[in-house]
């Protein structure tokens, strides 16, 4: 009976509410807002209240009027598109009083996926080949102003530790307030491999761009190479996996002795060491 006595009393509440933006023109979305939810201070029997505190969830209606843009709205004009704030209650205030919202073109584009990783690995082992994304992009959709600046979306932040074994792991993209995804989540996968060097020798290297009426020779015409990567990745690899050069004009404008040969190496491998590291030559005219 007391409690009853209670509520049938008046009260005040302040409510959190979230904006909502309707009647949109036909493929147009709310843009930028000022504010995305407000406070309503409202003043009312405490049954009443009681029951929009059950309920919850409240939003407050705010119209476009069907026109595209920059808007600007009082928020008490919009009362009428409300009609959960019955004749029970009294508004006294909403805050802020207006707001400031855009009515944009729908847009749809594709992005990138990039994985927001941190990986760390076992002692002597490390990554052996790309880390590949499934899929690579997706397509997004939203407020033309809103899309012009995403060009990338970014999975969660994972964490990877002391790894040995490869990896192959489904993420969720990170969502944007406001923009639909064709998907909400990606494969990540790369190969952990123990790391090791290995060495390749007898690789020739390739004289290019030599005028006919030059000759170039290269002492030695071949050379060593000591790489580092996967272990399994370095066992099928042979010295044809590696190419190496030098380019005539180059060796013209050489002032030191020697040339150092350009080399050509499989991803995910890192040169170590080049024997010898510079090759001596002649010019010969004919």
């Amino acid at each position: 009976m007391w409690g009853s006595i209670s509520l049938s009393g008046e009260f005040t509440t302040t409510l959190k509410v979230t904006v909502v933006i309707i009647d949109l023109p036909k493929n147009y979305t709310k843009g930028a807002i000022s504010e995305s939810e407000i406070y309503l201070r409202l003043r009312g029997k405490g049954w009443e209240l009681a029951k929009l505190a059950i309920t919850g969830n409240e939003e407050y209606l705010v119209s476009s009027k069907r026109q595209s843009g920059k808007h600007r709205v009082s928020l008490r004009d919009e009362l009428e598109n409300n009609t959960w704030i019955t004749t029970s209650f009294r508004l006294i205030e909403i805050a802020p009083a207006s707001i400031q919202f855009e009515v944009d073109r729908i847009i749809s584009k594709q992005v990138f996926i990039k994985a927001n990783l941190s990986v760390n690995f076992k002692e002597s082992f490390g990554i052996a080949s790309d880390i590949n994304v499934i899929p690579d992009k997706i397509e997004i959709s939203g407020s033309e102003n809103q899309l012009t600046g995403i060009d990338t979306i970014f999975t969660e932040r994972k964490e990877f530790k002391d790894l040995s074994e490869p990896v192959n792991e489904t993420l969720q993209l990170v969502k944007i307030v406001g923009v639909n995804y064709s998907a909400e989540k990606c494969k990540v996968e790369f190969d952990v491999q123990k790391i090791v060097d290995k060495s390749y020798d007898d690789i020739s290297v390739e004289i290019r761009n030599v005028p006919q009426s030059k000759e170039l020779i290269l002492f030695p015409d071949k050379i060593s190479v000591v790489l580092k990567g996967g272990i399994n990745k370095l066992g099928k690899l042979t010295k044809d996996s590696i190419s190496a050069y030098v380019d005539f004009w180059e060796v013209l404008r050489n002032e030191e002795e020697g040339i150092e040969p350009k080399i050509k190496i499989p991803s995910n491998t890192l040169l170590i060491d080049v024997k010898p590291k510079k090759l001596e030559y002649v010019i010969k005219q004919y």
